[in-house]
Formats: C-alpha cells, structure tokens, sequence
C-alpha cells in the first residue's frame, strides 16, 4: 500500500488545500464587498447614469446621510422581496458613496401599545410623513388585517442645520380601502420599478442647499395658484418659486433662473415682451405653454358647437423671431381619449380634440407615458435650430383656422376604423405640438420701442444673445393644470380639489372607469429638470423595467410538452452520465 505521503498524494493534498485557500478567500472578500453583472436587456440591476451622476455628488458632502426604513419584522413573502430589493439598492448606492450614507431596518411594531402610537403618530405627521398600508389576508380560516409603514425617514445636517423628509416607498391606503392579498405582487412590482427614483428624489430633496429661482409669470390670465398647485409642488422642493408680474418693470425677471408662461388669455405689452426678450437674451430659460384659441366649453357642450377665437397674445410673434410658428389652428388625432358624455352611446364620444402624445427619443419624453392635452395647436419651425419633442400619431390632421369647434365632429369618420388623412403611416402627417430650441438667438425687441423704454436709463437692449439659453414651447397651456371648485365656509372661499392626480390619470378617463396612467406628470417635470440642468433626474425617471408577462395562451397551448422537457431531460442526464461513469470504470478496472 502506497504511504499517504508519497510524492503523488502529496500533490494532490497540495492541490486541496490552495483550493480551500480560494475558497477561503473569495468568501472573505465577498462579506466586504460585493459585485455583480447585470446581464438584463433593461439593466434593471444596475445604476442608471444619473443616479451614478448624483451620488458622485453626495460622495463630496462632509455630513451622512441617515435613513431609517420601518420595514421589518413578520412580512408576506411579497413584501419580504421588496426588502430585499430595497437592500440590494441601497447597498448598491454605499458602493459609489461609502460611508455618506447609513441606513437601518426598523421594525415599527416592536414595544408597548403607548410606544408604537407615539411613533405612528410622529411617522404619520398629520398627513405629510409616511402612509401606512393596510393589507387584509386570510390565515387559519380567520380574516386578518395588518398595518405596514412602507416608507423611510431621511435625516442630513444642512448648513449645520439638522433636516428631514420621507419618502412614501409603497402606496398607503386608507382603512376602509385596504390591498388585499393577492394585489400585493402588482404593488410590489411598480414598487421596485419606481424605487431608484423614489430614493434619489429623497435624497435629492434632502440634501439641495442652492435652489434656482423660477418665476410663473402673471398678470396676462395665466394660470392661477389654484390650477398650478400639483405642477408647482412637484418642483417646490427642488427650486424656489414666484409669482412675478412684469407690469412693464424692466428688471422684473433679473433675480431668476428661468420662467414659466402658463396659459395666458390676454395679450403682453410691448414693454412686457420688451422684458422677456431681454431676460432670454442674458441666458434666462424660457418655458411658453400656451394656446392661441379660445373655446368656450360651456357653450361647446351646452349646444354642440362653438366658434374659436383668437387671442391675439402678442408673445407667439416674439416666439416666430426665435423659432416658433405657433398655428391658429387645433390637431385631431385619432389617438386620444375619449369625451365622457352621458347624452352619447355608453356616456362616451369619441373625441378627437383630446389627444394623447406621440413621444420622440429626446431625454425629455423618453420613456413616459403620453401627454394628454385638449385642443392643442400645431407647431411650426422657422429656423433649423428648433427640435420637435412631442408630435401627434400618423393618423392625424388639423383644422383650419380658427375653426368651429362641434361636438359631433367625430361622427364625420368611420367609428371603427377611423382615418383622418389619405395615408394614415405616413411619417409625415406627425404633427409638432411640442419643441425646443438651445443656444444663441436674436433679440425681438432690439428694433422695437417698448412702452417705457426710451424713459428708463436701465432699458439696456442686447442685439443677441449674451450667452446660451433655452426655450421650450409647447402648443397647449392646459396640460399642467388642476382642476378646482371655490366653495363658500365660515371662513371664506376654500378651494376643493378632486381626488386624484389629475396629471397622472384623465378625469374622462376616470369618469368612464379607463385605468390609464398619462404621462402629464413626468413630463412637466422633465421640462423644468433639463430647463435647469438637472438632465440627472431625466435618466433616473426615464429608466424603464419591462415586465414580460407570460403568455397565457402558449402556456397553455405547450404546457405538457414543457413538463416533459423539464421531467425527461434531466432524468436522462442523470442516467447517461451514470452509464458513461460505469463503463469508464469498467474499462479501467478489468486491464
């Protein structure tokens, strides 16, 4: 018998033991770090550039980051995955910026009843911290209800300054209304979809110290506080915003950033649009949401039809010097939601006015849902530095001009197969409804005298453009606006507000029991991000997860067959690898 230390057997115990050694050895570099590669078509393991982008930022701060996260403790497998999935990416953010964040799991369900309502009620905050979710199941024949606070608390010293805010990580809901069970994975589905930018906008919203000023400009009909409350406190952590009425006041707009013209319906002044030019000719943004007809919808639904009128606003002539033709006309597209009527068929008239987006590659409509808007004009270019941004689908047309507007006008097209043109994939029938253009432009009004400029000694005229700026226009002023009804109390007028985001799902929609989400929301704040030179926030919101579903039918159609494969295929592995095993041995053993 060979001695178990002889020169072979000692090369093979060498051999086991470096082996061991690595083993050893990636285990113990695998508990300090971590890595992986993300071989997923849609990167849905990875960081998104700008959220690469922005945590190079908060590797710069001297202060960390805390974040407490109350979800914890006995949860459904569903919400056990979406832990996991939150771990995983937050683990994923300390790789790129170390130590400058911290973050702990917290079980809020843990101590005296005196305790956890004390912390419920301060996770709570009347309203403006994290929402709970109720989630109803049945266990051991009995009906259970259990309360979950899917949201994180985020803490930071600015400006020596201690700060929080939270982010709501999952839908709350209210206690009459809980998720059942078997939602559950759909919830979790969209959660872990939305989940990098739920947590950048936190730390986002968190961690901001200089914000840019944005002005909504007033005084010309524009959008009240009231219509623009969703779109403003979208931006309202992130910049400081103002109403500004130029009322001819040459150094108006000198303390701001950009502006926002917001569906005006009376004309400018000489001297106002005098202050906007010059403002974009210093390198101010200038963001124009604007229709140039006036329909009366009271009158459009009360007797079918109503004549359109023009404003006359004065602002789409400073426009055409830059670029911009905006059209005295309305885009019907048979992409677009339908008008919720009860007089019609089914209460529901299709209405070609309302349309639904066309979405091109730019980073600002890149992956969003579609932009609803109704009644929207067409947009022309007379310049080769304009870029469109949103168009309307093939199967589209517009009116004349300043048309009659009728309520039956649908009726003029076949109700299953309508064709607004002759050639409904033709790429050129896409109409423009949205454009932007970047970089130097000549003045409007350096060859115009504004009202008070020959008496103001700070009426400066620029010819052209100082420095760079951008202008973004779209032809609808509606598309960001909020619907909402004044009624009378002990206190005086207070605002009611309908019970949805109104930039997120269409009240047609909702009136007609349409699940459909729009794209309203997203884009607004797409515009102001790439407007400010946030482009960051573009890539994170734009990042898409596709969630294959299976094929129910093929399932079904293949099912036996797939069962076979997956019974038989390894079976035989199993036995031919034996077979080839034993005769190999056989052979070796019998010479």
């Amino acid at each position: 018998m060979k001695s178990v230390f002889s020169k072979f057997n000692v090369y093979r115990w060498l051999i086991l033991g470096l082996i061991l050694v690595f083993i050893v050895l990636i285990n113990v570099i695998g508990h300090y770090t971590s890595f992986r590669f993300d071989m997923t078509e849609d990167q849905r393991y990875s960081l998104s550039p700008g959220t690469e982008q922005f945590l190079d930022k908060v590797k710069k701060f001297d202060n960390r980051i805390s974040i407490k996260i109350y979800l914890d403790g006995e949860l459904p497998s569903e919400l056990r995955s979406f832990k996991n999935g939150l771990e995983e990416k937050l683990k994923d953010f300390k790789n790129t910026v170390g130590d400058r964040i911290e973050y702990t799991f917290i079980n809020p369900n843990t101590g005296s009843e005196k305790d956890k309502e004390i912390l419920f009620d301060k996770l709570y905050n009347k309203g403006k911290g994290v929402l709970p979710m109720d989630v109803k199941y049945t266990k051991n024949a009995k009906e259970t209800k259990m309360m979950l606070w899917p949201g994180a608390v985020l803490s930071f010293a600015k400006n020596g300054m201690p700060v929080e805010t939270v982010v709501q990580l999952l839908p709350g809901t209210s206690p009459d209304r809980p998720f059942l069970l078997n939602q559950m994975p759909d919830v979790v589905e969209n959660g872990l979809n939305n989940l990098e930018y739920n947590l950048v906008s936190a730390l986002r919203r968190l961690t901001t110290i200089e914000r840019k000023k944005i002005a909504f400009i007033q005084g010309h009909g524009e959008l009240n506080d009231y219509e623009t409350r969703i779109a403003k406190s979208l931006i309202a952590p992130y910049y400081f915003i103002e109403n500004v009425t130029i009322d001819g006041y040459i150094k108006a707009l000198d303390d701001y950033d950009a502006i926002i013209i917001a569906d005006p319906k009376t004309p400018f002044s000489e001297a106002d649009l005098f202050t906007i030019d010059q403002f974009v000719m210093k390198g101010g943004d200038l963001m124009c949401f604007m229709n140039t007809l006036e329909i009366n919808k009271d009158t459009l639904f009360a007797q079918g039809y109503t004549h359109s009128s023009r404003k006359n606003l004065r602002l789409e002539h400073m426009l055409f010097d830059y670029g911009f033709k905006i059209n005295d006309n309305l885009i019907m597209d048979v992409n677009s939601i339908p008008k919720y009527d009860i007089r019609f068929k089914e209460s529901k008239l299709n209405w070609y006015y309302q349309m639904l987006s066309t979405n091109t590659s730019h980073p600002i409509a890149k992956n969003i849902e579609p932009v609803a808007m109704e009644f929207v004009n067409q947009i022309e270019f007379t310049n080769k530095n304009v870029k469109p941004i949103l168009t309307s689908s093939t199967n589209s047309n517009h009116s004349g001009l300043a048309p009659i507007v009728e309520l039956n006008m649908s009726f003029n097209f076949d109700e299953n197969n309508p064709k607004l043109n002759s050639n409904i994939k033709n790429i050129d029938n896409q109409l423009c409804i949205a454009a932007l253009a970047e970089g130097k432009f000549n003045s409007y009004s350096y060859n115009r005298v504004a009202i008070k400029d020959t008496t103001n000694p700070n009426a400066q005229k620029l010819k052209s453009s100082k420095t760079p700026s951008k202008i973004f226009v779209i032809g609808n002023g509606e598309f960001m606006k909020n619907s909402y009804r004044l009624t009378q109390t002990r206190n005086g007028p207070k605002p009611d507000f309908k019970g949805f985001n109104e930039l997120k799902m269409n009240s047609d929609d909702v009136s007609l029991n349409v699940n459909r989400m729009i794209g309203n929301q997203d884009f607004f704040l797409n515009i102001v991000d790439y407007m400010m030179g946030n482009k960051y926030m573009l890539e994170i919101r734009s990042k898409q997860i596709d969630v294959r579903e299976i094929d129910k039918e093929k399932v079904s159609k293949h099912a036996n067959y797939y069962k076979l494969i997956n019974l038989v295929i390894p079976i035989s592995i199993i036995l031919i690898t034996g077979i080839i095993i034993g005769v190999i041995r056989r052979i070796r053993f019998t010479k």
